[in-house]
């Protein structure tokens, strides 16, 4: 279903509200904020500022700078304590995105000189030595300067003199805007103490193992906090998503990725205690402006400005009057990069990466500029990606008791299989993209997303970063897109030599069993019919009814192909999509045919002690075993050289003793040969050992 169609079904107003979620998706970038036709820069209080200190650039993006970054050099003097820095930008629908650079540390800027990318959701931000607002100030307006603190999405610190840059993104102006979009940005730095009156003290993210037991754990791999100036603090977030049923859907881990940012890893540190048994993994959602990924359980910032970096070489000091920028003095700083390159570097880094809502508003990008995934699978990169999500936001419409799927899940899941024909090993992932805590999910109208919806569920060795990281990467995965109430799947696959594997491994053998549990299903709250499919390369090979609140269904095939399984629920008319695996990949192969067959040699008596050795002819190497029973247990290995091995038959106690009394008796052995990587066969002889029989005196 394309957005146009889906939208047209419904209301007016609800057609307004999807609108502004997906727009929200676009992340701090693609929000379309109006700005002033005259691009007046906004008001802002000037407490701890000189307003002639104020530094002002202007100037005029025509639409061929579209999706470029443009650096503007200024520069901050020694002692300067905290900065305020505000801009605007004109034209119906551009969104021009804010970013701050500290002082150089090298030739250019990088992200280790990142002071903070707010996107166009801030008009006013500061910067400085002090730390954040606390918690009640924030949530009293979560989008305010306030001056001589440090707005969220920037880093508090010290403000080191030297040059600095504003960098704007041109995330969209509009081609029909021929006279382009005026812009100007108002930098004003201060030494003023109230900016460092409250110097910033990190309580710093440290790596942790929540869990030592191996399991299937379930978590939700993108929501978003208050390092996103807007979103709703980290707090309530983590309340929500690991608070127990029915109040939160009692998640296991989340993974905190705030857009282009990572501050938040600043004071994670002082979460983790109140969570016990929780895993809280960060990382960053690197916002390009054709695509989202997740740079996920990764400690620093990668480069998330794919395109084409200019640069003004004029740098700003001082007050007076406004100074105006010409682009056609922008320099080259660099050309456009690929998503192939991140996905390599955040592997090298230690995490993974994740292609986030591939979908999403691809047939209609105004609604959500951004948010699809129009890169090539060249420039993807694919063989470097580890997660795809199939499920991103609000499972279905309406929230509250959905009846049809959201619009851009079974695009998403077709993409996912698209990928994997043209021969790519990724595993599927759902999250939720939760910004504000889930207040207004299940409201009347409201298409908002919560926490766990969706849900993937992991095999881990342990509940911890590296292990969480390490059981995406190798697929054990399948998502739960209602969220982690949904029923539990576990599908386990085996081949007759006894090979097993789980979601995201591969298996070679003559045959493959496939065993699906379900648990849960009759008991779930969400009412309707339940259907469980098998998929071979995406499509359906076999689909049963769901009975009962522990089922099981076996299948087998010996057909090479990628194997997994889909959940769905039927409320009304349609099906709704509750669970899909990432494969098992199978290959047939006809397994080789290992002799095991063998003979008996000759057999030695030993008439002084009553035993005796026999010799025992195997075509390979193996094991050759004397079953135990009234003789004792022999056993000798063969190798490909020495085919001939020699087994000791020595009688136990009471065959001894009855052959020192008659002097003979008749025996029955059995000899097993275990070949290597064959079946075992047994045989048995019939000797007879002799001793002397000592004469009485």
């Amino acid at each position: 279903m394309v957005l146009t169609s889906y939208m047209g079904s419904l209301p007016a107003s609800l057609r307004l509200r999807l609108s502004v979620l997906l727009a929200a998706l676009a992340g701090l970038i693609a929000l379309p904020a109006a700005a002033n036709a005259d691009c007046t820069l906004p008001a802002a209080s000037n407490t701890g500022l000189d307003p002639a200190d104020e530094i002002v650039f202007q100037g005029n993006f025509k639409p061929d700078l579209n999706g470029q970054f443009i650096q503007i050099p200024f520069e901050v003097p020694a002692g300067t304590k905290g900065m305020r820095v505000r801009y605007c930008y004109d034209g119906a629908g551009t969104t021009l995105d804010l970013g701050v650079y500290g002082a150089k540390s090298g030739a250019d800027w990088t992200m280790d000189d990142l002071r903070g990318w707010s996107g166009s959701a801030v008009r006013v931000v500061g910067i400085g030595e002090n730390g954040y607002t606390d918690e009640a100030t924030y949530n009293g307006d979560r989008k305010a300067y306030v001056p001589g603190r440090t707005n969220r999405a920037f880093t508090p610190g010290p403000m080191t003199p030297g040059t600095w840059a504003v960098e704007l993104g041109a995330g969209w102006i509009d081609p029909s805007l021929t006279g382009g979009t005026n812009w100007k940005v108002g930098v004003t730095p201060s030494d003023d103490a109230a900016w460092a009156n409250d110097p910033f003290q990190p309580t710093p993210y440290q790596p942790y193992v929540a869990n030592p037991n191996p399991g299937w754990y379930v978590g939700d791999l993108h929501v978003h906090g208050e390092g996103e100036p807007g979103n709703a603090p980290m707090r309530d977030t983590f309340n929500l998503g690991f608070g127990p049923s029915p109040v939160g859907p009692g998640l296991d881990f989340m993974t905190l990725v705030d857009h282009n940012n990572t501050n938040a890893q600043l004071t994670l540190g002082s979460y983790k205690d109140a969570y016990p048994g929780k895993l809280i993994i960060p990382g960053a959602e690197i916002t390009t402006y054709n695509g989202h990924l997740n740079s996920q359980n990764v400690g620093s910032l990668v480069d998330f400005r794919m395109s084409t970096i200019r640069r003004f070489p004029t740098t700003g000091s001082g007050g007076g009057a406004p100074i105006t920028l010409d682009q056609n003095d922008l320099q080259s700083v660099r050309g456009p990069q690929q998503p192939a390159q991140l996905f390599t570097e955040i592997g090298s880094l230690g995490g993974w990466g994740q292609i986030n809502h591939p979908e999403t508003s691809k047939g209609a990008p105004a609604e959500c500029r951004g948010c699809a995934w129009t890169y090539t699978d060249e420039q993807s990169g694919l063989g470097n990606v580890d997660a795809i999500e199939i499920a991103n936001s609000f499972a279905g419409f309406p929230t509250s008791a959905p009846t049809v799927m959201n619009p851009f899940t079974m695009p998403a899941v077709k993409y996912y299989e698209r990928v994997l024909a043209a021969g790519n090993r990724i595993a599927a992932v759902g999250s939720s993209d939760d910004h504000k805590a889930g207040v207004n999910f299940g409201k009347p109208g409201s298409i908002d997303p919560i926490v766990g919806q969706g849900a993937t569920v992991v095999y881990a060795d342990e509940l911890s970063q590296a292990a969480i990281t390490e059981g995406v990467k190798a697929g054990h995965t399948y998502v739960k897109v209602f969220g982690a109430d949904a029923p539990d799947v576990l599908l386990t696959a085996t081949t007759p030599d006894g090979k097993a594997a789980i979601p995201g491994d591969s298996i070679t053998g003559e045959k493959l069993s496939l065993e699906i549990r379900v648990k849960g299903a009759a008991t779930n709250p969400r009412a309707g019919d339940w259907k469980l499919a098998v998929l071979k390369d995406g499509e359906t090979v076999s689909e049963v009814p769901v009975t009962g609140d522990d089922f099981t269904h076996s299948w087998a095939t010996a057909e090479s192909g990628r194997y997994s399984f889909q959940l769905t629920r039927k409320p009304v008319a349609a099906d709704l999509l509750e669970a899909y695996s990432t494969p098992v990949w199978f290959t047939w192969a006809k397994q080789a045919v290992v002799k095991n067959d063998f003979k008996f040699g000759k057999l030695k008596l030993n008439r002084k002690k009553g035993t005796a050795t026999l010799q025992v002819k195997v075509p390979g190497p193996g094991r050759v075993t004397l079953k135990p029973g009234t003789v004792a247990r022999a056993a000798a290995r063969s190798t490909a050289k020495k085919k001939t091995v020699v087994l000791k038959v020595r009688p136990k106690a009471k065959l001894k003793k009855k052959l020192r009394k008659k002097g003979k008796v008749k025996v029955r052995v059995r000899v097993t040969y275990a070949p290597q990587g064959g079946k075992a066969k047994t045989k048995s002889r019939a000797i007879t050992l002799k001793q002397k029989v000592r004469k009485r005196r």
